[in-house]
This record gives C-alpha cells, structure tokens and sequence, in this order.
C-alpha cells in the first residue's frame, strides 16, 4: 500500500478522533467509534469504504434489541466492540450521490481534512440528537423506512431488516414483528428458536409495557 494512502488515510482517522472525542466519542475499531447514551442506546459513527479509494461517513444507532447475525448465526450484543447498528444512516442512500464531505484517498486531490470531518459530524450530531430514548429510536426508525431510497433499500441492510421485527413488537404490534421476525428467519436459513433470539424477543415483549406511554 502507497505510503502517502496510508498517511493520508490516518490523518483522516486521527481528524475524526479528535472531533468525535471531544463529543464523547471511543475508537474502537478501524473507521468506527461509538459513544453510549441514554436507556441502552448506543451511536456509532463509521466511515465507509466505498468504489474508486473513498472513505464516506455514516452514522447510526445501537440498542441491542435485536441480536447481531453473522454467517446465520445470532449473538447477544453484549460490549461496545460486538455492538452493531439496527439503523443506519448514510447520506448516499437517500441522495444517491457521494455527499462532498466524503474523502478520497487516491490520486491528487487537495481538500481540508478538518471542514469535511466537521460537516458530517455535525449532520451526524443532528441525528442522535432526534434519538434520546427507545421510544425515540421506535419512532426515528420507523420514519426513516418511509424514506425513498436512491441506492439500498432499508431492507438491504440484514440488521435493520431483523430489527424492524423488534421494532414492531416495541411498538404494540407483537404478532406482525414475530411474523417479521420468522420471515427473516426463512429467508437467511437461521434458526427461529435460536436461543439468543429468544431471549431478545421475550425481551422486548416484556420492554413494551414500559414504553407504551412514549
């Protein structure tokens, strides 16, 4: 790998751990970093990989309502490293075009590392700001599934199509989540009655009546 890629791609990294620190922000792996918050809910802001040598931030949400699914397999959410995004907010699924504030790490373009880490931290920041409970995180994610997206469909994304069952039953509509829940099942060849999706599911019939009243 070309040295001045491999510079240019940790100053980017070091710029937003040093935006997203001051916000309360932890790297925790490479391009990612996570800050908890209220009622369990964790944000995550990532920067992703996409064609041509860019790295294009994207954002969302944790709650662990739903457990994370790898190569058919559930796991608990159960630390900030195995914690996994239920909603994911990036730019480029609903505008369809790679916003400005993404870098490239190819070629010989000239660009202030700064402004571009500030303006996507602070279109990130007015996110998480619409997400204070899991109430909150009910309602956002429900409206960002009406959205219209240009380049994914929100079920494109496995977790978001798992959790929108969790969701569901968060929100008082118990036998359509299950149903969500079994069809995802049947269409990823995992194992319904899998002890950890159980035990998230059990989880969030009980969470209901506590958020009934959001």
């Amino acid at each position: 790998m070309p040295t001045n890629y491999l510079n240019l791609k940790q100053r980017i990294t070091d710029e937003f751990s040093s935006q997203l620190g001051n916000k309360g922000f932890r790297l925790i792996a490479p391009c990612r970093w996570i800050r908890p918050h209220n009622d369990s809910i964790k944000q995550i802001f990532v920067l992703n990989a996409i064609k041509g040598g860019q790295y294009s931030p994207a954002w969302g949400f944790s709650t662990g309502i739903a457990p994370s699914f790898k190569g058919q397999v559930f796991r608990k959410q159960s630390s900030d490293k195995n914690s996994v995004m239920e909603l994911i907010i990036d730019p480029i699924d609903v505008t369809g075009v790679v916003p400005e504030f993404a870098f490239s790490v190819l070629g010989d373009e000239v660009f202030d590392i700064h402004n571009r880490a500030a303006e996507s931290v602070k279109l990130a920041a007015s996110d998480f700001a619409r997400v204070d409970s899991l109430g909150g995180f009910c309602s956002f994610f429900l409206e960002r599934r009406q959205l219209q997206y240009r380049r994914f469909g929100f079920d494109m994304y496995t977790m978001q199509r798992l959790a929108h069952g969790f969701v569901l039953i968060l929100t008082g509509k118990q036998e359509d989540g299950i149903k969500r829940i079994q069809n995802f099942c049947e269409a990823f060849e995992a194992d319904f009655s899998n002890s950890v999706l159980q035990a998230c599911i059990q989880k969030a019939k009980s969470t209901l009546f506590r958020n009934s009243d959001r």
